[in-house]
Formats: C-alpha cells, structure tokens, sequence
C-alpha cells in the first residue's frame, strides 16, 4: 500500500524498542484480556505487583507477586483492593517515584473506585517495617526482615538496557539460481559492499535483534521468503520468541542497522520518512554533525481533516463528566481534565463518519481526576461500538490536530475544580461570578508554590495571558503570572483588568497571535471592559502599574523578528543508556525539560544549556561541549563569533530562555536546591573551565562548602602539593598508606569531611 517505504518492526511485550515505547507516555501490561469461544475470563480479584521502572520514559509492568520480582533500584506497587502499596527502592529515580504515586492513584480511583489506601514504603525510611510496612512482605511470601536481602538496583538491571552482541551474522536471501537458497555471506566485522542491491538479506545481530534487509532490485518472492527463514532461522538458533525483528529496505535502512557495519555509510537519496533521532556513545565531533538536520514533526502526518467536523467537549467533576456549555468550550483549566468527542465524514462530508476521542490531562489536575478522564474515554468508546480513535493529551503537548479543531481559541488558564480526593484553595478572584467548585482561578493540586512569581499569580487582582503560537493548529493563549517579565517580544500578551483589557503586541509577533489576543479579550477575560491594543514601546503607564511596575523582558533581537532565520531548537542529552546520548526534541514544552538531565536550547543569536537538578557531572560536561561544538561546526554559515552559550542552572532561568516556552509555569518542577542568582547563570566557557579545574585553595573547600565538580568525599584531593603538605604535615603518598579512621580523622581535623 505505502510502496515498500516504510520500516517494518515486530515487537513482543516486554521487549518493546524505544522507538514504539515513545508513543506511549506510560506503559502499563496486565493478565488476562478478553471473553472468547474458546477463553472464559473471570473476574476473581488476585494481588499484582507492577514494576515501575524507567527515566524518561516509564514503563509499568506487571510482575510476578513474588518477594524476589522486588529490587532496590525500581518502584513497584502491590496492589491487594484493600491496600495499594508503594514501594520505593532505595537506588529509585524520581521519575519513577512520580509515575508510581500517579499509577497507585489512579488504581485507587479508577480501579478500586477510591474504596482503597494507598500506603507509602521507603526502603531509606527506618519505620518501613512498622505496621502496614510488614504486610507488604508478608503478602509477597517473606519475612519483613527480607528488607535488608533485597536485590540489588544492579541485579535489577539498567533504567535503559542496551544489549551487546559478540557477533554478528550477515545471511544472503536469493533466488538468482532459479531457486530460492539462503547462504552466509559474510560475519563481523562487516561492511556495506557486502549488501548486493539484488537480493535479500538477514542479519543476526548477535542474537539480541535481528534485520531483514531488501535490496531495491530484490524480488518479491525474496523479500517474502526471507521474512519466513528469519522466523526459522530463530527456531533453529533457539533464540527467544520476543527477538525483535525489524524489516527494512534499500535507502530507508535505520540507524541501528546502519551501526553494524565498519566505516562511514554511503548516504544516498533517502525517502521521504522518519528514522528517528541518531543517539551514538558520547563523541561530539561525530554526534553534532546529525543535529544539523533538523527534525520534522512527525504529528504534522496525523492532520485528519480540516477541523471544521462536531464537538463535544466535558470536564471532570467530581468524578464524573459535565458537559461544557457551548460558550465555554475551548476554555481549559491547568487542574482539571477534559474529555474531546469529535467527528467527522471523509471526502468533503461524502465519506464514512470518523470518530475521534481526545482527553487533555491538566498540568495541575489530580490523578483521581485524570483516572476518571481515561475511564470516560472508554466509556464514549464502547458507546460507539469501539470505532472512535482514542488519543491521551497532556497539556503543552497539544497536536496540531486537536489545536485546528478549536481554529485558535483554545485557551489554558489557571485554576480548576475542587477534586473529589483533593480540596482547592480558594482564590479571592472569580471568574465570572463562579465560584467553589466551577471556574475557580485556584489551584486544583496539593504542591505548595515555591516561587514567589508562582504566589504572586494567587495574589494578583489582574490577569495575564500568553499567545503564542503562528498558524490554526499551533496558537493558543495560556494564563502566566501577571508581572512585566513575562513578556516577550515575539509573541502577544493580554492583560485583563477590572475597568481595562490590554492587547500588548510584541514587535516580532505573528498576525495569527495578534487575532487570537483580540479574541481572548473581547470574548473570554472581561466582555465588559473595553479592549485597547498597544505596540511595544508605546505603552501606557497604567500597563506597567498593573504589572507591578516596569522590569526587563526578553526582546532580543531575535525574538523582535517575525521569521527568524534560525527558529528555535531544543536537545535533550543524557547518560541514562549509560553513554551519552543527544536527541532533538520537536514542539517542545516546559514539560521536556527533565531534571534529571541536560537540555541545550538553540536560539539563534544565543544557545542555553540547562542544567537539571538532578544531572550529573558526565551530562553537564558534554552538554557544555557538545553545544559549543554544534555552534563551530554549523554549516548554515552562522557565525560562532557572534553567538553566545550560557550555562543556566534549574529555577534561575532567565526572560530570553523562558520566552521560548509558551505559559511558563513557576510551580514546574521546582527545585529544591538553592543557587546564587550568579551561579544559576553563567557563560558556558567559564563553565567548562569550572570543571577542568584540578585545584582549588584550602578556603574554598573547607566548613562546607564543595564547588561544582568537586567529590565532597575527597576534598583533599583538590588541594596543591605545597598547601596539602603545608596542611597535614605529609606528602600524598604517606597519607594514602595511613588506615581508613586515621584519614578520616585527620580530613575532619581540617574540616575537609
């Protein structure tokens, strides 16, 4: 049907590629599966026990309900009705930790119908054993004391397991005899020249994967037989039936197949498909070169129709859906949940009717309230005899698609309803005379705001709005804190008052912001008031008074310009394969900034590299090189002289790196580590040298303090020979042969410890 374009992957559960498990915000795997003529399924409830294991992506697998499924370096969640524990392994990362809280509720509130607990085990916390803390190890068949025998995070496995072969096997599929024969042409080390364009190949990669290979002049009874000997030569091999096999052809071959042979691989004319972000073991020089490309975005391919079919749109209330009223509708709330029906026919209204059925998660909605969005989902699924195409959405991830259907006045403000497990603190402002649990401007989750600008946004008797966004299936507006640095040139700015409404236009802001800013003010924040737009620079003191007074904002150069040459990009880079891997992110939000990694975001005239709080000194390190190496090695004629790299710390973002994320939201992800305003941003060059640095003075190290880069465990050896002799009355070599307590004492003596 697609001209033999497309790659081809067979994947088996519990073994999935990564490239199928990014589809999925979470993988969930369970027992059982539907009624036939030939399986009864009853409906007995039995004690599961999930893994919830995982970086960027988490996957949330059912395990078998055994003590020795448990290991130190994963979460799981035992869930026996009455009781959901959630276990934390002591080596567990905290994006695990944060899906297993979002899973265990969404059992207690879907499953269970909110009739469980949900109980908490630390494997760090000393009272684990007490109480509740022993039935978890009862129930899993062991004596709580077990705690302490637990396997290892090692024994568990890597977050991210990249298997290894020792070999490889390169298998020629070919009927140029007049027969079909299947004969080894070649093992590792091999090389492209091996692949005749004639035939058809199978190539085992050491047992973990294998590929079949079709030539552009292969035959079609050769591309057939060799996808049937694979599945033989696997029987014969003995190899698992969950080996993943991947179909590819001439021309379309994807980055893993390509690795497997020695040399550079003699690009050709590629079709016109995606093979994914290129992640290879950390070497800057190579790695860059492929980021020069910029990626497409692949949703762009999913424009159903023109989004001009129905919709009904509901929201989540306590519990259940009601409906939106038809003056509301594209009026979304950060802590609420919405459930999208939409249909429509195909060819111009002649065709069959096409149902869709989306439902949004709010940034700041509660996992009851999500449940029970994906609960509804179903719901209106079944109803249509399960023809409806079902897509899960998370706010500042909209598609294009779901954003054409609301022709740009989809609008995300802050706020939501009182949760049937969470109550919502009230704000004194209403919006439009609703109040309690309808439309109230507070917050709909249980995170204390940690940012003054995020308490401010509470406080404030003004609203702000950020439009962002050039065409139909990109434009929205999203309520931001109402203070003048949230503003930036390119986009446009709505500031909704009493008496007043503001349409503020940012010099470089696009025609489609600037209808979408009008919109929201004479249709949504405040009919009454009457609506004045404003150019930058020619604002009226009252503008900045309700703003709490002028301050900087972003408006480089750059963003005072409609089309940029260089739009925008976004990397995520991290070690969690356990090599350095960089990968471009397209349609980025707040949401993709992980803080247990490293982004690098390209802004033309100005590239940032953020660092997240939990990254480690390997990221940090090669983030700072590899964006410094992107930037020489551009081959848009940029000039590097004229760019600047920063390094900026989490929570110290400054205006010009915020301004490129549509609704910057203060209470994201805040962190927990506290950073001098000077530190938290800093040139990338002063950086690197930061890190290269081998010695510090004695005053730098001692009562505390451990600059970047230093292990706090052996300050010592960061001091100079003269001062580290001068300082413990020895050379290097006698105190390394002194015992362990001795050298403690000493390290404590001199406040090094």
């Amino acid at each position: 049907m697609l001209g033999g374009a497309p790659v081809q992957h067979r994947e088996v559960q519990g073994n999935e590629s990564a490239n199928f498990r990014a589809y999925f915000k979470t993988l969930r795997y369970k027992d059982g599966g539907v009624g036939s003529g030939f399986k009864k399924v009853t409906d007995v409830f039995k004690n599961r026990l999930y893994q919830v294991k995982g970086r960027r992506r988490v996957r949330v697998t059912e395990v078998p309900c055994l003590i020795d499924s448990v290991n130190s370096g994963d979460v799981f969640i035992l869930d026996t009705k009455q009781i959901v524990y959630l276990f934390y392994g002591s080596e567990s990362n905290k994006i695990e930790r944060q899906k297993g809280i979002e899973v265990a509720n969404q059992i207690r509130d879907v499953e269970h119908q909110g009739t469980s607990q949900v109980f908490v085990l630390d494997q760090n916390d000393k009272t684990v054993l007490r109480a509740e803390g022993r039935k978890f190890f009862t129930v899993l068949g062991a004596n709580p004391e077990y705690i302490n025998h637990i396997k290892s995070a090692t024994e568990g496995g890597q977050d991210s397991l990249v298997a290894q072969s020792t070999f490889m096997n390169l298998i020629r599929v070919s009927d140029a005899s007049g027969r079909m024969l299947m004969e080894l042409a070649g093992r590792a080390p091999l090389n492209q020249d091996m692949l005749v364009d004639q035939d058809s190949y199978i190539l085992d990669h050491g047992g973990n994967k294998i590929f079949v290979w079709h030539g552009k002049g292969s035959t079609r009874e050769e591309r057939k037989s060799s996808m049937i000997y694979a599945s033989e030569y696997m029987i014969e091999k003995g190899y698992p039936a969950d080996t993943m096999v991947t179909s590819c052809y001439q021309y379309a071959e994807p980055v893993e197949f390509r690795q497997c042979f020695l040399g550079i691989w003699k690009e050709r004319v590629f079709a016109n498909h995606e093979t994914g972000p290129e992640k290879r073991r950390a070497a800057p020089t190579v790695t860059v070169n492929s980021l020069h490309k910029r990626r497409e975005r692949s949703e762009a391919k999913r424009m159903f129709d023109d989004g001009t079919g129905e919709k009904q749109v509901w929201r989540i209330e306590k519990m259940k859906p009601v409906a939106v009223p038809a003056g509301k509708i594209g009026q979304f709330y950060s802590g609420d949940c919405y459930i999208v029906f939409y249909s429509y026919r195909e060819n111009a209204g002649h065709g069959k009717e096409v149902q869709i059925v989306y439902y949004w998660i709010g940034a700041h909605s509660t996992p009851d309230e999500r449940g029970a969005a994906a609960a509804f989902a179903v719901e209106l699924d079944d109803k249509h005899g399960g023809k409806p195409i079902q897509m899960r959405i998370v706010q500042g991830k909209e598609p294009p698609h779901f954003m054409l259907i609301f022709k740009g006045t989809l609008i995300i403000r802050q706020g939501g309803n009182k949760s049937a497990f969470t109550h919502v603190k009230k704000r004194e402002h209403v919006e439009n005379g609703e109040n309690g649990e309808n439309g109230v401007n507070g917050s709909a989750t249980e995170e204390p705001m940690e940012e003054d600008l995020a308490a401010e946004q509470e406080e404030s008797s003004s609203n702000l709005f950020h439009v962002k966004g050039s065409t139909e299936d990109c434009c929205k507006g999203i309520e931001v804190v109402p203070k003048a640095s949230m503003l930036n040139s390119n986009d446009v700015f709505v500031l909704s008052y009493d008496i007043t409404t503001y349409v503020w236009y940012g010099k470089g802001c696009s025609s489609m912001e600037m209808k979408v800013g009008d919109y929201i003010a004479t249709t949504i924040v405040n009919k009454s008031a009457p609506m004045l737009g404003i150019h930058e620079g020619a604002e009226p003191a009252q503008f900045w008074t309700l703003l709490g007074g002028k301050e900087e904002y972003a408006d480089s150069v750059t963003l005072a310009t409609a089309e940029p040459i260089y739009p925008a990009r976004l990397f995520h880079v991290s070690n969690a394969k356990g090599y350095i891997a960089i990968e471009e992110i397209v349609d980025f939000a707040q949401e993709d900034l992980i803080e247990e990694d490293v982004i690098i975001l390209d802004c033309s005239d100005e590239v940032f590299v953020w660092i997240g709080a939990g990254a480690n000194e390997d990221e940090r390190s090669h983030g700072l090189e590899l964006a410094t190496e992107y930037i020489t090695s551009d081959p848009t004629g940029r000039d590097p002289d004229a760019v600047t790299i920063y390094q900026i710390r989490q929570g110290h973002e400054p205006p010009n790196f915020r301004a490129h994320f549509a609704g910057w939201d203060f209470r994201f992800r805040t962190s927990k580590i506290k950073i001098s305003a000077e530190d938290g941003v800093t040139l990338a060059s002063d950086a690197l040298a930061q890190l290269e640095r081998d010695n510090y003075p004695y005053s730098e190290l001692i009562d505390g303090k451990c600059p970047v880069g230093v292990d706090p465990c052996s300050k010592e050896n960061y001091l100079g020979d003269e001062e580290f002799m001068m300082l413990f009355g020895m050379d290097r070599a006698k105190f390394l042969d002194l015992p362990k307590w001795k050298k403690l004492s000493l390290k404590k003596e001199k406040k090094l410890f």
